[in-house]
């Protein structure tokens, strides 16, 4: 993916999450800030993976792994002066109102791929299954195991 794709994913992704606030009730003013600074901390996190690779020519991690790091650090109390600003603009956007376009866009890749997705077959069928209920089963026994800890 090239900066300019990455960058028009990214900000229609905003643009989505934006109206997804709007639907959820959430005001226009802050679901924007917010947004603004998850935009910041994302185009962060591709700085320095792209820093990174100039420097050392390491490809180690993916980008994700450096926004995730970097959205982590802004965010520790009392470690830098705007962690208290930054979670409480980020607490402004939806969690479901992000991962839509997101989902969306990997139900596209998906689809594209349908070549090799028939190759795969039945198996991935057996496979996802089991990845669903494996999931669904350890939430549900962390969900039992917190909601018991909280009750003594």
């Amino acid at each position: 993916m090239t900066n300019v794709q990455m960058a028009i994913f990214t900000l229609m992704c905003a643009a989505l999450s934006v109206v997804a606030n709007l639907i959820q009730g959430v005001a226009l003013e802050p679901s924007l800030v917010g947004i603004a600074v998850l935009l910041a901390i994302v185009l962060g996190g591709v700085i320095i993976y792209k820093l990174i690779y100039k420097l050392t020519g390491w490809k180690g991690l993916p980008t994700v792994a450096y926004i995730c790091t970097l959205g982590t650090i802004v965010t520790v109390p009392d470690f830098l002066p705007c962690a208290a600003f930054v979670g409480s603009a980020a607490s402004k956007v939806s969690f479901l109102g992000l991962c839509t376009p997101i989902l969306a866009y990997a139900g596209l890749a998906v689809g594209k791929d349908m070549e090799m997705f028939k190759k795969l077959g039945w198996k991935i069928v057996v496979v996802g299954l089991f990845v669903f209920c494996g999931t669904f089963v350890g939430s549900a026994v962390i969900a039992e195991l917190v909601l018991r800890s909280m009750a003594k």
